[in-house]
């Protein structure tokens, strides 16, 4: 019986997806939930599966196409014909068979490796554009992922011989530090020695995910007025706190940063405040007020940035948050987070702090209303509570919101909560 799969909804309401990646070819034999393509959904790749069991007759398109929900994509046990299609695309060409000489010039990869219906070697494009920027010829890494495919670590791991001899370029120029999911140590550290990246010339194509951030982003920037109020908190308590403890949770494997505190304050925040954590509807002109807290987490990866979401933040300890940031991070680079793991946030973090970031305008993420931006802390002049100048540990916050739901007052309100809350870490054991 001929059965034909069609694109599937993979996100929230999406309406269409590119196929980066076939994972069969016409012949291959499936069986229900085998991964059969890799679909590039908004800011990610993920694996479709089979929902039926057969031999692969027809593939629909073309890899890097773009498909719309509901339109066809594999013929199973069929006649090569497409039946129920309107037009009948050519079938992606078979591969060279194993006693025919390669016609290529691409070099033959290692045993292990892949190769996908395009041609190319089975990654994730974050893995392809850290491979490009590190001049790693990705044909030469032995892979271990699922189905061939070679992961971040594979790449990260590779010691062999770069994708091809350097050519004489000018001074490259010094690339931004990018942040990561944590906030510097309190003590004043040696200057980091900072990156230098491939130079870069000419027109290049943008990448699926730089495209779906830019897309997004010129939406929510043009769509909501925002305000952003920025402030600083005195922390002593914070790093105090965090000094006694990170040993401890060492221990248990836990990497606790300020970020985790962080994650757990803006929780708080959101319990108090309700519209900070609220979304707006103006098309029904409404606002909806949201039971949990779910803390998007802003996490670089080569390919671009990422925000995975702390679910029920405010029901959760800091140590189980911090375990929970360092795992999330962690599947963002190296190309395993799910799409569960990416829905659902009603408020965002974006930390700049491990990049000695202070003040900045983040934008408000999806259909949220506000967005905190973290920055560093310093080593400042304070006046302390006895009036007598001293050096004080300051926090740079920046709290970005949506002006048609809140007013600066409440916006103001729910900074100065923050920063009680931020001050001294005892005011959120009376938050859980």
């Amino acid at each position: 019986m001929t059965e034909i799969f069609t694109m599937p909804d993979i996100g929230e309401g999406m309406a269409e997806g590119d196929i980066t990646n076939w994972l069969v070819k016409v012949g291959d034999t499936v069986k229900v939930d085998d991964s059969v393509a890799e679909v590039q959904n908004d800011k990610l790749v993920q694996e479709i599966v089979s929902p039926y069991a057969g031999t692969v007759t027809k593939l629909f398109v073309d890899p890097d196409t773009t498909v719309a929900v509901g339109d066809p994509l594999i013929e199973f046990d069929g006649d090569g014909s497409g039946a129920g299609a309107d037009e009948a695309a050519p079938a992606p060409k078979e591969e060279t068979p194993a006693d025919e000489p390669e016609t290529s010039d691409t070099p033959a990869a290692p045993a292990g490796n892949v190769v996908a219906t395009n041609g190319q070697i089975l990654a994730m494009p974050s893995v392809r554009h850290y491979a490009f920027e590190k001049n790693i010829d990705l044909s030469q890494v032995p892979a271990s992922g699922r189905h061939g495919h070679i992961t971040m670590t594979d790449v990260t791991g590779f010691t062999g011989a770069p994708a091809a001899p350097e050519a004489p370029t000018p001074e490259p120029q010094a690339a931004p530090v990018a942040p990561e999911a944590s906030v510097p140590d309190e003590k004043s550290a040696p200057e980091k020695k900072v990156e230098v990246a491939d130079t870069k010339s000419g027109r290049q194509p943008m990448s699926g995910v730089r495209k779906a951030i830019a897309s997004a982003m010129s939406v929510q920037n043009a769509t909501i007025p925002t305000v952003t109020n920025f402030d600083s908190v005195e922390v002593s308590k914070l790093v105090a706190h965090r000094s006694n403890f990170k040993e401890p949770a060492k221990e248990q494997g836990v990497k606790l940063t300020y970020l985790a505190y962080a994650v757990k304050a803006l929780a708080a925040v959101g319990k108090k405040f309700p519209e900070i954590n609220a979304s707006i509807d103006m098309d029904s002109h409404e606002v909806i007020y949201h039971d949990t807290v779910n803390v998007g987490v802003a996490v670089n990866a080569p390919s671009g940035l990422y925000v995975p979401v702390v679910a029920h933040a405010e029901s959760k300890s800091i140590m189980t948050i911090a375990t929970e940031i360092a795992d999330l991070a962690s599947a963002v680079r190296e190309g395993t987070i799910k799409p569960a793991q990416m829905q659902g946030a009603t408020i965002t973090i974006s930390n700049l702090g491990s990049a000695r970031g202070t003040w900045f305008t983040p934008i408000i993420n999806g259909k949220e209303s506000a967005i905190l931006g973290l920055g560093s802390i310093l080593k400042e002049p304070i006046v302390d509570e006895n009036g007598e100048l001293a050096v004080g540990q300051n926090m740079k916050l920046s709290l970005s919101y949506d002006h048609r739901l809140i007013d600066g007052m409440l916006g103001q309100q729910s900074m100065n909560y923050l920063k009680q809350l931020l001050a001294d870490p005892s005011y959120m054991l009376m938050e859980v």
